[in-house]
């Protein structure tokens, strides 16, 4: 396995983050790498060590380089795409086209430190090529398997299409008494923690009824059923939960709420775990909500945002000064933005403080505040508290009222850069709703800029395949937004859950004050006048950035209408297809 040099010292860190190696254990791989063997790469004596599998190291690596790693299936790879490259060019570079949407070219390679490798591709394709990483064993495996009148070929044509009711299934065993029947409630809450991180569930709620105990792992944020056990578990379950936020070390985030938070160490990763119940008519509704170190320190490039996009924030950010908003609905993944955006600022040299209604995630060098660890229940009192502690950088979090508001911008005025989370449906909403709840003259001095987004799912890589929208939809996509060439489709696999999809990502909007939309502030416009001017300033809105990802066969178009219902610049409603479920926009 080749590595780039210059990627040692990370690939040790991002394995030491993973919990994949320990620091002893990557100070011994140092010391005999100066031993006289300085030629032969980090990973490779860790392997060597037995202190990490070659698959873990090459995900790590691929990690290091911002490519994909994935661990590829015959129904992962196009048969039909193969001829894009000699069959001598993919022998000698260990590389196997997986399938081609529109002129780019999806390629596993079990290098992607190889800076070189994909102009070669792109070079003797012709297509322009999306890099994925994977094990040389597995792509050697996947040449054979998938070659032309392959048995896996005949096996891939014969599979049956996937049960739409299988989207109901338990993805753990539903017979408890027999399965789970005598465990302890200590030892299924472990197993439902386990078995949810591996899952990249968010969330797991328990949800007792009269005779059952549903209990639900959100994934890609969407409810599915895993376990439902008798409802006498329950309380036992609620009891289990608090117990291993109290071993860990948790706390109650404030006086008299059922809410518990705590850090640990799940299979190697690193999660945090955050517990609120509440007494229902048959026993406590528990949420523990899961919140996982790389998902929560995402840096900004890996967010969904495109280069333009991201260049343009990363300017309204240089400016230590100011007003900027991230707006979207409930479940949206704006406090993921905004964790995001605190990592680009520079806590050593500045003071950065948040106030957060809830704090999700323990971010190092940042000064986390919510109204509980301030001692009050009051957001207003307590951002008054923070503001005595000079910092140079405040984030707001889920605090946003109006006194609050009226607070963030005179922040601002004074000097300060402030990030704030808003409930809005795009810019001119974000915008419209600040102005509504802060001095205008005074917003429209410090306003400078607003990111709205929406968090969508994206088309599971294992079963990825054309999906056509009916004839009139796809029309007036085209009129509204010009051809689409193909759509995309998960078909459902056990990989996804049968669902289609596996993976998020964001939809983005940005919107940077000029002196126009200042005026409009200050003249306290409506919304609709607000979004006139936004779209004529030419910013595109967040249904241009998702059809861009339908075109780039990231996610579907089912998925983009369903979570851009009723968010303006789209298809009415009256023109998307029925009986398809609506709801708003998920993270």
């Amino acid at each position: 396995m080749t590595t780039a040099t210059k990627q040692r010292a990370r690939l040790g860190d991002l394995l030491m983050a993973h919990g994949v190696i320990t620091a002893e254990q990557l100070a011994n791989a140092l010391e005999v790498q100066q031993q006289g063997q300085q030629e032969r790469l980090i990973g490779e004596i860790l392997v060597d060590l037995g202190y990490a599998s070659q698959e873990q190291v090459l995900a790590a690596v691929a990690e290091a380089c911002g490519v994909p790693f994935v661990r590829l299936t015959p129904q992962l790879v196009d048969a039909a795409v193969r001829s894009a490259l000699p069959e001598a060019f993919i022998r000698k570079h260990g590389v196997l086209p997986l399938f081609r949407v529109r002129d780019v070219l999806t390629v596993a390679s079990s290098e992607p430190s190889n800076l070189f490798l994909g102009d070669e591709i792109a070079h003797a394709s012709g297509l322009s090529v999306q890099l994925v990483a994977a094990s040389p064993e597995n792509i050697y495996q996947m040449m054979d398997e998938t070659r032309a009148g392959g048995p896996a070929a005949s096996r891939r044509e014969e599979a049956p299409a996937a049960d739409p009711l299988a989207l109901a299934e338990p993805l753990l065993s539903d017979d408890y008494d027999s399965v789970y029947g005598t465990w302890p409630p200590e030892k299924i809450a472990s197993l439902l923690v386990r078995e949810a991180v591996a899952a990249r569930a968010s969330a797991i709620h328990l949800e007792p009824d009269e005779k059952v105990l549903r209990i639900r792992f959100r994934i890609d944020g969407r409810l599915r059923v895993v376990m439902r056990p008798p409802a006498r578990l329950a309380a036992g379950l609620a009891g289990a939960f608090d117990g291993i936020m109290g071993l860990a070390g948790g706390a109650a985030s404030a006086a008299g709420d059922v809410r518990l938070s705590a850090r640990l160490l799940v299979q190697g990763r690193a999660v945090q775990l955050h517990t609120a119940s509440l007494a229902s008519a048959f026993g406590p509704r528990t949420v523990v909500r899961i919140v996982r170190d790389d998902e929560a320190q995402k840096p900004l490039e890996k967010l969904g945002c495109d280069f333009e996009l991201l260049t343009a924030y990363r300017g309204l950010l240089a400016d230590p000064r100011g007003l900027i908003l991230v707006a979207g609905p409930r479940e949206s993944g704006v406090t993921t933005t905004l964790y995001s955006t605190l990592s680009a600022v520079d806590p050593v040299r500045l003071n950065v403080c948040t106030l957060e209604a809830c704090i999700n995630f323990s971010l190092p060098g940042i000064n986390q505040f919510s109204p509980a660890t301030c001692g009050t229940t009051d957001a207003v009192s307590a951002l008054s508290r923070i503001l005595l502690q000079q910092p140079d950088v405040l984030a707001l979090d889920g605090v946003l009222s109006g006194p609050v508001a009226a607070m963030a911008v005179q922040a601002a005025l004074d000097g300060r850069l402030v990030l704030a989370q808003v409930r809005a449906t795009d810019t001119a909403d974000a915008i419209a709703a600040v102005a509504a709840q802060a001095p205008p003259e005074a917003a429209a001095m410090v306003l400078r800029g607003v990111l709205a987004q929406r968090v969508v799912r994206t088309v599971c890589l294992h079963c990825r395949g054309i999906g056509e929208p009916p004839v009139a939809l796809r029309r007036r996509l085209t009129e509204l937004f010009g051809p689409i060439e193909q759509y995309v489709k998960g078909r459902g696999c056990n990989t996804c859950g049968r669902t289609g999809y596996s993976g998020q990502i964001g939809l983005f909007e940005l919107v940077a004050m000029t002196p126009d939309l200042a005026q409009l502030v200050r003249a306290k416009a409506d919304r609709e006048t607000l979004r006139a001017a936004v779209r004529a300033a030419g910013h595109p809105s967040l249904w241009v950035d998702g059809i861009n990802k339908v075109r780039a066969g990231i996610t579907s178009i089912e998925e983009i209408l369903e979570v851009l219902a009723g968010c303006p610049g789209g298809p009415s409603p009256a023109e998307q297809p029925t009986g398809r479920a609506r709801g708003g926009s998920t993270a």
